[in-house]
This record gives C-alpha cells, sequence and structure tokens, in this order.
C-alpha cells in the first residue's frame, strides 16, 4: 500500500472516571463544546473550531493516557492556541499538571 488511504485523524480517545463531570470541565474551562453524550456507553464526543474530536471514555479501571520518555511524562493532548500565557495561568491555578509550556 504505497499511497495512504487515510484522509485525517478522526478522534482522540482518553479515559476519564465521570464523563459527566468532564466533559463539563473541558466546556469550562478550555472552551469544548459537547457534540453528543451516550448515557448508555457512558462516553461524549466533544468538539473545538478545529481539528479532531476529543472522545471521553468512562471506566473504573485504572487506567490513564499518559506516557513517558526518559522518566518524564509526556502529554498526550496538545493544543494551538494565540493565548498561551493566559491559557497556562488559567490551568495552572485550577492545579492542572503542566508537562510542557
Amino acid at each position: 500500500m504505497g499511497k495512504s488511504v487515510l484522509k485525517t485523524l478522526e478522534h482522540m480517545q482518553i479515559p476519564v472516571k465521570h464523563v459527566s463531570e468532564a466533559d463539563q470541565w473541558y466546556v469550562s474551562h478550555l472552551g469544548f463544546q459537547v457534540l453528543s453524550v451516550s448515557e448508555e456507553h457512558r462516553h461524549a464526543f466533544l468538539t473545538l473550531q478545529e481539528g479532531p474530536m476529543l472522545m471521553l471514555w468512562e471506566t473504573m479501571d485504572d487506567s490513564d493516557a499518559n506516557f513517558s520518555v526518559n522518566g518524564q511524562t509526556m502529554p498526550v493532548l496538545l493544543y494551538n492556541t494565540d493565548q498561551i500565557h493566559l491559557l497556562h495561568d488559567h490551568l495552572h491555578e485550577l492545579g492542572v499538571e503542566i508537562a510542557f509550556y
């Protein structure tokens, strides 16, 4: 298969403990919009103005979406903004751990 058959990255999935709390956190603090919620399957799709959707999966399993390189925890989700300092300060005030700034 020489030429890629893929067109775009559709969405990213991350685990959360409580999907209804998590989706509201992303809406309130990062400006996401809730596209759809499945109470039956315990997941939600969120969107920004551009880019792939973010899918939040509710799970009680002990899991996270992080990985490390040489002992440094790396972020899985990276965002584009014209107001990086404002975003950093806001997230810092909320107690969000920021790996790179």
